[in-house]
């Protein structure tokens, strides 16, 4: 009994977060206010439903919103400024929830599988750019599952048996894996449009557009890889392959992943192009599409009407598991959200800008300390996306000359991709550090420590130095 009610309040759950993205949806495209209207209280029910689940940081955010809005409340004599910032703050939900039906297709499709295990199975020599290209790709189709997909067929694969009995080779292996893995999920929020990074800057910075970005997301994320290669080249020696590939022809899978995600991302820039809607809206539709579309072709043995009802029921009953499972990132992209779109209602036009000139900061610099700020914070376990939820909020009501919106974008995702990978804190340390039974801090500090530390200095010496 008591388990049957559970399952039916999870249901109820997963039906909310459903029709918040529909909501999102409908008024992002017809222009329909009240449908955020609708949407807003359906995230609070949500999270009050999910309140038993929530980690500690997570119900921390749900107080201090609550505090802010009672304090918006008192300061603006009107309760329009929480309602309009509550339906602001659905949109992260509506694109996480969006991406989730892309990761259900992803999950259960064998070309996935089959993608990881050639990329598990590459010889020495092209390993590490192997599983870098692998975590980069995994992490864009299905996130932090698809960091735990490969990472536990690493886990697997490298065995000391493997390893010829050495279990300093072993070592060796698999700190060169997971190096590669780690470094190759940490830039997917670099460029990629599928990305939560991406989709929560732009919309704290209406004057960039990702298309406008891209060149310098893309840049950023070559060079990280590149600076990852090099020093795993130089720190540890060239090995040889001891067998031969299980399935030559893998590669096709992997390339097919790739042109997928190239796909969505061209589909969703046409539909920017005719309709003027922005890209991070399309996303919202286009990716479900996908999903849907992927799962009819992994069924087409039942015929395309039993396919086509096949991958909705599917997708349906998916979903209705899965939204439950994100009430944790669902809260902490909620509330952050909220906190900066509180911003505005709670300061007066000019603060920001009186509390930079007070610190006597160029612009280069102030860019330098930004990066550093959200790095140094998320050691001691505050997520950058609440760091730049505020910064940008701030800066978005407040503009500093020399500061523009695609500056903006470019440092902030430099600091929030770079940073991942030194705390030891962040989520997607914690869950790799759970799966190949090494301490998150070992991964990030010791083994990752060096790489860190000198991806950042650079990226602060090149913000520095960049025109501002």
């Amino acid at each position: 009994m008591e388990s049957s009610l559970f399952e039916r309040a999870r249901g109820e759950d997963a039906a909310l977060l459903a029709l918040v993205l529909a909501g999102v949806i409908l008024r992002a495209y017809f222009g329909w206010a009240a449908a955020g209207y609708v949407a807003a209280p359906m995230l609070v029910a949500y999270i009050v439903l999910e309140w038993p689940r929530l980690r500690g940081n997570a119900r921390a955010l749900v107080l201090v919103s609550a505090i802010v809005a009672i304090w918006a409340a008192l300061v603006t004599r009107s309760a329009w400024p929480i309602l309009d910032g509550l339906v602001r703050a659905c949109f992260y939900p509506a694109f996480l929830a969006a991406l989730g039906f892309l990761r259900d297709a992803a999950g259960s499709s064998p070309m996935v599988a089959r993608a990881g295990r050639y990329l598990v199975d590459q010889p020495p020599a092209r390993r590490y750019v192997a599983l870098t290209f692998g975590g980069h790709i995994f992490g864009i189709l299905l996130n932090m599952g698809g960091l735990a997909l490969l990472a536990g067929m690493l886990k697997q694969e490298n065995t000391l048996e493997s390893a010829d009995g050495d279990a300093r080779r072993l070592a060796i292996r698999e700190r060169r894996m997971t190096l590669a893995v780690m470094r190759g999920f940490a830039a997917m929020p670099m460029w990629c449009p599928l990305s939560i990074t991406m989709a929560m800057l732009f919309s704290l910075t209406p004057g960039a557009h990702w298309n406008e970005y891209a060149p310098y997301g893309l840049g950023l994320t070559a060079v990280y890889l590149t600076l990852g290669w090099l020093f795993d080249y130089l720190q540890y020696p060239r090995g040889v392959a001891t067998k031969p590939e299980r399935d030559p022809l893998g590669w096709t899978a992997a390339l097919a992943m790739l042109v997928q995600i190239a796909a969505i991302t061209l589909i969703a820039l046409a539909l920017e192009r005719v309709t003027k809607i922005p890209f991070v809206t399309h996303v919202l539709v286009v990716v479900p599409a996908f999903a849907l579309g992927w799962l009819i072709l992994q069924n087409l043995r039942l015929g395309a009407l039993g396919a086509a009802v096949e991958a909705a029921r599917a997708l349906a009953e998916r979903s209705a598991i899965a939204f439950p499972s994100y009430a944790n990132e669902v809260t902490l992209f909620a509330t952050s959200g909220f906190l900066g779109a509180m911003i505005p209602a709670l300061l007066p036009p000019d603060a920001v800008q009186a509390a930079l000139a007070g610190l006597h900061l160029s612009t280069q610099l102030l860019s330098v300390v930004i990066v550093l700020a959200v790095a140094g914070l998320g050691m001691i376990g505050l997520n950058p996306m609440i760091t730049l939820t505020l910064l940008l909020g701030a800066l978005a009501h407040s503009p500093v000359e020399g500061l523009s919106p695609l500056k903006l974008v470019i440092l902030s995702a430099g600091a929030w991709s770079l940073s991942n990978g030194l705390s030891p804190l962040n989520g997607s340390m914690v869950l790799l550090s759970n799966i190949v039974k090494v301490p998150s801090e070992t991964i990030t500090l010791r083994w990752n420590g060096a790489f860190a530390g000198a991806t950042i200095a650079l990226f602060c010496a090149a913000i520095y130095f960049a025109s501002p």
